[in-house]
């Protein structure tokens, strides 16, 4: 009689429903309380104030007998215009942030599923340990070990691309922007008409990501929960990473003791 195969993963119902729910409740309420207040009316109508008053504390000083007016007014214009790109800037580097947050819950929440799956198992601590260390391709590593083709799915560059962001707007130039320029130039403010010399001088202040690229990744981070099978069996699982089998290794060395 054949031994009856077991499940190794196993994403419960309820589970995948808060998951989910955690997640619209996060990118929805972002959205409304750090982002809608940056609309363009708005942003033009501080800009428009913040002008307003610093010409009237310049024009205390005004003397008409040495001072120009146009001078003052021109000044003006360009303190409008200053606080209006500031005001831009901070709306980009919080829809930034709301996404590098948006990455890291996803990912956190991914790690501590995985690591309270193979604690049901009786996987010690090398294993919960690996599980919190490896990186980002170490994990999507193990799913597909599992025949879940998570690389093939139409939601994964959405997903990856998210994580290249996070990173970018985390650490700056290195290997994560020169992965995005490449996968995807245009998030790194490459445009067509752009002259190749000043393409080479792009980096990581040149991040071009909008509204649209937010509501892709979250969309990205839901289709995964969804997608998530509701049992992995034992007998999916080929060819476990190398990461997996040293960490296992080293709790059979220490039972063996």
């Amino acid at each position: 009689m054949s031994k009856p195969d077991r499940v190794f993963l196993q994403m419960w119902g309820p589970t995948r429903d808060h998951l989910i729910a955690n997640h619209d409740f996060y990118v929805a309420e972002a959205k409304r309380r750090l982002l809608d207040p940056f609309n363009d009316d708005t942003m033009k109508a501080d800009a428009d104030r913040h002008a307003d008053a610093w010409l009237a504390e310049r024009g205390s000083y005004f003397n008409p007998d040495r001072d120009d007016p146009g001078d003052y007014y021109e000044r003006a214009y360009d303190e409008n215009i200053s606080f209006y790109l500031s005001l831009v800037g901070l709306r980009d580097n919080t829809r930034l942030s709301i996404i590098a947050g948006m990455f890291h819950d996803w990912e956190k929440q991914l790690r501590d599923w995985l690591g309270k799956e193979f604690g049901h198992h009786g996987f010690g601590n090398h294993t919960h340990g690996a599980v919190w260390r490896v990186t980002f391709d170490d994990l999507i590593d193990l799913l597909e070990c599992c025949q879940w083709p998570v690389r093939a799915c139409g939601y994964f560059r959405d997903l990856h691309l998210c994580h290249l962001v996070t990173n970018v707007y985390k650490h700056g130039n290195g290997a994560s922007f020169q992965a995005l320029k490449a996968l995807a130039p245009d998030l790194v403010g490459k445009t067509d008409d752009l002259p190749a010399i000043f393409v080479s001088a792009l980096d990581f202040t040149s991040l071009n990501v909008g509204d649209a690229e937010l509501a892709r990744f979250a969309d990205a981070i839901g289709a995964f929960w969804r997608d998530v099978p509701e049992n992995i069996f034992f007998s999916q699982v080929v060819e476990p990473p190398k990461w997996l089998e040293r960490a296992l290794k080293k709790e059979q060395e220490e039972r063996a003791k």
